[in-house]
């Protein structure tokens, strides 16, 4: 049960990161979701900053861990319905301690996922990574993160929950904007995107195990969507009295380089800030924030993540071969760069998988070469269902609430730049890589979400109503969601002898219970044989054999 009671005091100690991190950027928030995001990004950074000079051990875990929660307890004077939040972040993880408890994870968790974390709590982090493993070349924030919750008695069986704490702190902020009385009053468009999305994640991102980077990424994609629908709301305030869209705009911004942190393929959503810049209002504050703690904060982020991607492979985005650099001991030669864009491109649009591969793999993504194959193979095994499953949800909450007469026309200029760029993305996605784990999941709900809340909104409905109505449908989800969660541990149980009540830690890591054993001496073996550079007055480690 250790592992329960540190997801608690993670959960606490990243809310205090989180306080004090809004205190220096002069965000006002006071709401456990969104400070716990906060501090998630921030320990991301602590880890950025940490990982080259020293190795993420159980002692330097534990300092990060307890000084969080001292921040949180110095700072409890500051936050208004203390009492009110700490029940709410208890209950709302009270539920997750289902969703962390797994015999088995997903598939890239054993190939890259748990050996990076594990390196980075053995060693600081070394040069020319992507020369062991071809998943290490491009790093997530998430494998950073996760190296800090390498902790005493537990030891590497936290490494899987990064992506529960985003879940978790999104599920938070969502129902805080559904049972925000002002904020319906408001902006009924967001508390209905909110009672969308969280309906949403908890259908279909309901298990851990299927979550890796991407989804994580997804989540904060969605939650940056209904801050900047906020914002061009307010645009028409004064900005003496629209304040809060400063607070909006931060917290958008930080959610969105947070996502990109986490995977490369989330650096698309930059493109959100364009309907920012188009209008007066909203374009003032974001020039304000220029050269501000926010501003600094955010690009920490993007520039630790594309340096630690650089130190691993030679290039800035990998594998993107333009912003590679073939000069370096570690780099890699730009045809093998090109093979490895070939094949995810491949992989993604049907040309492989793992009992097959095409012969012309060129030939093959050309065009629309490989449309007609992922039609069979892909598009009817796995995006008809999804997208019937979505359309289903959506029919569902919009006969909930569509028993109301029209208010006004639900037309909206503004919003449709917004959308006109989810478009834009979604062909991006369908031309390059269409598979929903790599950006197809967020986009297709929101193409369907978006314009669903703007007609629900122009419906003449009081909050009695809206509340009444969302409670029924947060019920029935949060019980598909735990007797989903508990049918799955009951197959782990059955297949892998896997009981969470006797013992939590998950048995399979990879293909079999000593896998954590054999490939961490394969890492060690590796290791001993590297030469040392001196990089920033220390000598470190560089990979140059392949």
């Amino acid at each position: 049960m250790i592992m329960y009671l540190y997801f608690y005091l993670i959960v606490f100690s990243l809310v205090g990161y989180g306080l004090i991190t809004c205190k220096y950027l002069k965000i006002k928030t006071f709401n456990f979701g969104t400070l716990g995001l906060i501090g998630i990004s921030s320990l991301a950074l602590i880890s950025f900053g940490t990982s080259l000079f020293v190795k993420h051990g159980q002692l330097f875990n534990s300092l990060i861990l307890i000084l969080g929660l001292i921040f949180l307890i110095l700072n409890f004077n500051r936050i208004k319905n203390l009492k009110k939040e700490i029940i709410y972040t208890f209950v709302i993880f009270l539920f997750l301690l289902l969703f962390i408890s797994i015999g088995k994870n997903h598939d890239d968790f054993p190939y890259y996922h748990f050996s990076y974390i594990q390196l980075l709590t053995d060693y600081s982090h070394p040069y020319g990574l992507g020369r062991i493993n071809n998943g290490f070349r491009s790093p997530s924030s998430i494998f950073f993160i996760s190296s800090i919750f390498f902790l005493p008695k537990i030891e590497i069986y936290l490494f899987h929950i990064s992506p529960a704490l985003i879940f978790g702190f999104a599920n938070m902020i969502f129902l805080k904007n559904i049972f925000d009385k002002e904020n319906f009053k408001k902006e009924k468009i967001v508390s209905f995107l909110s009672i969308m999305f969280f309906l949403f994640i908890n259908t279909f991102f309901y298990r851990l195990a299927e979550h890796g980077t991407d989804r994580s990424g997804m989540i904060l994609i969605m939650l940056s969507i209904i801050y900047l629908i906020s914002l061009i709301n307010n645009r028409n305030l004064t900005l003496n009295k629209n304040q809060n869209s400063y607070d909006l705009m931060k917290i958008m911004l930080i959610f969105i380089c947070f996502a990109a942190s986490i995977k490369a393929s989330f650096l698309i959503n930059f493109l959100f800030i364009l309907p920012i810049i188009y209008f007066k209002q909203t374009r003032k504050i974001f020039f304000d924030l220029f050269f501000s703690p926010t501003f600094y904060f955010c690009l920490s982020l993007i520039i630790f993540i594309t340096f630690y991607t650089f130190i691993n492979s030679g290039c800035l985005v990998y594998p993107l071969t333009f912003t590679c650099f073939e000069n370096l001991p570690w780099s890699f030669e730009k045809g093998q760069i090109d093979k490895v864009k070939i094949w995810f491109e491949l992989w993604s649009k049907g040309g492989a998988n793992p009992n097959f591969v095409v012969d012309d793999r060129l030939e093959y993504i050309s065009g629309l070469n490989w449309l007609p194959n992922w039609i069979d193979n892909y598009f009817f095994n796995k995006v008809l269902d999804f997208i019937a499953g979505l359309l289903f949800l959506s029919l569902i909450i919009f006969f909930t609430f569509s028993k109301k007469k029209n208010l006004k026309n639900w037309k909206r200029n503004d919003i449709w730049f917004t959308y006109s760029l989810i478009v834009f993305m979604l062909v991006e996605w369908f031309l390059k890589h269409p598979t929903l784990r790599y950006g197809g999941y967020h986009l297709f709900a929101l193409i369907i979400f978006i314009p669903m809340s703007l007609k629900l909104s122009c419906l003449k409905m009081n909050y009695d109503f809206f509340i009444k109505r969302s409670f029924i449908l947060i019920l029935i989800v949060v019980n598909i969601f735990l007797i989903r969660n508990l049918m799955r541990l009951n197959d782990e149980n059955s297949l892998y002898g896997y009981n969470p009540i006797k013992n939590t830690n998950y048995k399979f890591i990879g293909g079999d219970e000593d896998f954590y054993y054999r490939y961490n001496k394969y890492i060690r073996e590796r290791l001993e044989n590297f030469e040392t550079i001196e990089v920033i007055g220390k000598k470190n480690f560089i990979i140059k054999d392949d």
